[in-house]
């Protein structure tokens, strides 16, 4: 079974983990795992406790095919650095990492935007947040998710475009069921308003 986890910190976002690991566990066959600051249970913004199956410093990126950090104040906050030595071991061995909204922030921190195209809520978001940024160049100004290698970042406001690029990230072979997805998840707003 392919393995994902997920990085929860104190006050997640319910709407950036949803569209992402229900994907991947119900469609794509995925084993979903949720770490946190210490392994204790922590509450989403809208109130959802969730449990943990372990610690951030319990994480071995051999032990997973997948690394997400979902968004939450508390990368706003301060770095962790348990957090930092788990992405730069886990993006040195090759393991796809997506980061959204300010996860990107703990990408920034650990180096992992330095070179590679990347998104986040905005340019000024993480060069104010993450002072050690030196990516800018890279930067997508775009409110869609980016992908560069086995990277994929994207702003708090797309959690749809993020899931779809963590799934062509980990499944290239099921680009018609992505293409499904992805079509599924569009269609409430090409539907006209109103009706």
């Amino acid at each position: 079974m392919t393995r994902c986890i997920a990085l929860f910190n104190h006050g997640w976002a319910d709407w950036e983990s949803g569209f992402v690991l229900a994907a991947l566990r119900e469609y794509f066959g995925f084993a979903v795992r949720i770490a946190t600051p210490g392994g204790a249970a922590v509450t989403s913004i809208g109130g959802v406790r969730a449990a943990a199956d372990l610690a951030f410093d319990a994480v071995d990126p051999a032990d997973t095919d997948l690394l997400l950090v979902i968004g939450s104040a508390q990368w706003i906050e301060a770095e962790d650095p348990a957090v930092t030595a788990l992405l730069r071991r886990a993006d040195a061995a090759g393991l796809p990492i997506g980061a959204i909204c300010a996860g990107t922030l703990a990408a920034a921190r650990a180096g992992l935007l330095e070179d590679r195209p990347h998104t986040s809520n905005a340019l000024a978001f993480l060069q104010t947040k993450a002072p050690a940024y030196g990516g800018a160049a890279h930067y997508q100004d775009a409110p869609v998710a980016a992908r560069g290698g086995n990277l994929v970042t994207a702003p708090g406001s797309a959690p749809a475009s993020f899931a779809v690029a963590v799934l062509r990230l980990v499944a290239p072979g099921r680009e018609a069921d992505i293409a499904a997805y992805e079509a599924m998840l569009g269609a409430e707003h090409a539907h006209p308003k109103g009706s």
